[in-house]
C-alpha cells in the first residue's frame, strides 16, 4: 500500500506545484496587461490595480497574492509589459525585452 500511495503523494506535490506556476504565470499576464496599458493608453495605477484585482479574484489566485510583491514578480512584470506591443494584446517580439521576457517567464 505504501507503495502505491508514494506515487500518487509526488503526483499531487508536482500538481500544487505547477498550480502555483500556473498562478504566477497567470498574474505575470494580468499585471503586464496593466502596466502595458498605464504605458500606452494613460491608465491610472488605480484602474491598474482594479485590473489585477479582478483577476485574483475570478481565478482564485489569492494563494499567490503576495507573490506579486516579490522582486522576481516585479522584475519580470516589468520585462514582459516592456516587450508587449503597444495595443497590449500581444508581444512585440522585436523589443529589446522580449527575450528576457520569455526567460523570466520560463524561470517562473
Amino acid at each position: 500500500l505504501g507503495l502505491m500511495l508514494s506515487p500518487l503523494i509526488l503526483w499531487k506535490t508536482a500538481q500544487a506545484q505547477t498550480s502555483a506556476q500556473d498562478m504566477r504565470r497567470g498574474l505575470v499576464g494580468q499585471s503586464a496587461y496593466a502596466a502595458c496599458k498605464m504605458l500606452h493608453a494613460d491608465y491610472s495605477q488605480e484602474r491598474a490595480d482594479l485590473i489585477v484585482e479582478a483577476a485574483i479574484k475570478n481565478n482564485n489566485w489569492e494563494s499567490q497574492k503576495n507573490w506579486l510583491k516579490s522582486s522576481q514578480a516585479t522584475q519580470t512584470i516589468q520585462l514582459v509589459s516592456e516587450a508587449m506591443n503597444q495595443e497590449c494584446t500581444d508581444f512585440n517580439q522585436n523589443s529589446t525585452q522580449f527575450v528576457p521576457a520569455m526567460e523570466a517567464i520560463e524561470a517562473l
